[in-house]
């Protein structure tokens, strides 16, 4: 990819700033070393949450608390990160966001943690990831030549796959062995070391001929929702995606007390694992290949062996088995949104992506959301009960998935399944959602960039 030659002497001149696939790699690290600090806290939370109220309505709704704010933040998030310089919104994010985790640290370190501390700090952190993961996302389109786009694709998988990896199997050891606090402790270490790594790059801003001094945050997001609404394939595209994101939000939001139903926190650390594995096992795939030539024939066959693996998932009250399951989940997953985010990044005009991806995240974390609320509800609501003794759904499915504490999750886990692999068969048989690359036309032209010092810096 063609970038201004100009605007990178200067970055190299003058700042000593790594550009092109150096500064990829570096932003790459930097996200890496958030994400796993900000699993690990997430992890804490959520065991010490169950454990405090052995209720699956109680660690779905921390959840909700944790995804929610990522949409309501992109609202914003999207039109700002294409008018701002991009490195400084992923530093100046990435220090807010592990704001709440310090009050949260203190609250606990002075036994003053309550459930609902962790709702209010887990949203304002939502609302700084926000504008990282579009920033993120549009970064990668002005750093890494366009046939190495896929491949890039699949390293930002990667990303969450390593931290997922790692952060669970860790969390779960310092929960047993060191407590809550040196997960806190751990997440200040790896968020000082990412804006370290963010500060020695350089991102070329493009220069957005659609914006206006005088236009509203909100007439740039709208203008983002206009992008993809006038262009039938995008909106073919995430309308897919999102009804799979749902789906895929019931086996987040259950496959925690699925476990600890039956089995300790390490257990569910190591499963977690094993989902972390699989994505990087998908990740590398697609790094290697730049995934399928047809990106759409790779997303279909990819939401089957998800159906597939949630069934699988659901089947017996064991570790092993279900971080068998979760690992081919997590390689699917992965494999199906670096794809997605290919086809945005091959077919969408540069300087638009950051509205692009923001009006993306807004609809799927929705739909995410949604989905946590819902799956929490149902489970304590009417799949727990009904699969206790006596319970209603026992003569259903008590053979196949047995009776007792989480086979309520069990039976709406393995209905989800089913449901994905239903809606993908239909969908393959759409063709404006099967052939939908083909009816995409790719930017001909690069946008120009401007220098660091050009851009404005967020105020």
């Amino acid at each position: 990819m063609s970038r201004s030659v100009v605007d990178e002497k200067k970055a190299t001149m003058n700042t000593k700033h790594f550009t092109g696939m150096q500064a990829f790699w570096f932003m790459w690290l930097g996200l890496l070393l958030s994400f796993t600090g900000s699993s690990l806290t997430r992890f804490g939370l959520s065991v010490w949450t169950f454990e405090q109220t052995r209720n699956p309505e109680a660690y779905s709704t921390l959840l909700f608390f944790a995804t929610i704010p990522l949409a309501v933040g992109s609202l914003f998030a999207g039109p700002l990160v294409d008018r701002w310089n991009r490195r400084t919104v992923l530093i100046i994010s990435n220090i807010i966001a592990s704001l709440p985790t310090l009050v949260i640290m203190l609250l606990y370190f002075t036994d003053q943690m309550a459930i609902w501390h962790l709702y209010v700090a887990l949203f304002i952190n939502g609302v700084a990831n926000a504008f990282i993961l579009p920033a993120f996302d549009a970064s990668i389109r002005m750093l890494v030549p366009q046939d190495q786009l896929g491949r890039a694709s699949g390293l930002s998988q990667m990303v969450q796959s390593l931290g997922i990896i790692i952060a669970p199997p860790i969390a779960g050891l310092m929960l047993v062995q060191l407590g809550l606090g040196s997960i806190f402790i751990t997440d200040f270490v790896t968020v000082t070391a990412a804006v370290l790594a963010l500060s020695v790059i350089f991102i070329p801003q493009p220069i957005d001929s659609t914006h206006s001094p005088t236009k509203s945050v909100w007439q740039d997001f709208l203008f983002g929702l206009r992008y993809i609404v006038e262009r039938p394939p995008f909106v073919f595209l995430m309308a897919y995606l999102t009804l799979i994101i749902f789906a895929q939000s019931f086996v987040y939001a259950l496959s925690g007390p699925l476990v600890l139903a039956f089995s300790t926190e390490e257990s569910l650390g190591f499963v977690y694992g094993a989902f972390g594995i699989g994505g990087l096992v998908g990740a590398i795939m697609v790094s290697a290949t730049g995934g399928t030539p047809r990106r759409m024939n790779g997303i279909l066959i990819s939401a089957l062996i998800m159906g597939v693996a949630t069934i699988v998932t659901s089947l017996r009250a064991n570790a092993i088995w279900i971080g068998a399951g979760l690992f081919l989940f997590g390689l699917a997953m992965t494999y199906l949104i670096a794809l997605n985010r290919t086809i945005y990044q091959e077919k969408a005009a540069p300087e638009v992506l950051g509205r692009v991806f923001a009006f993306r995240v807004v609809i799927g974390v929705g739909a995410q959301a949604a989905g946590l609320l819902l799956a929490g509800f149902l489970t304590a609501n009417v799949f727990e009960p009904g699969m206790q003794e006596g319970g209603g759904l026992t003569p259903l499915f008590g053979t196949l998935l047995g009776i007792g504490e989480g086979r309520g999750s069990a039976v709406l886990i393995l209905l989800v399944g089913v449901i994905i692999i239903g809606m993908t068969l239909v969908s393959a048989l759409i063709p404006s959602l099967r052939l939908l690359e083909d009816r995409l036309t790719p930017p001909t032209t690069e946008p120009p960039t401007m220098s660091e010092q050009e851009v404005p810096a967020p105020s």
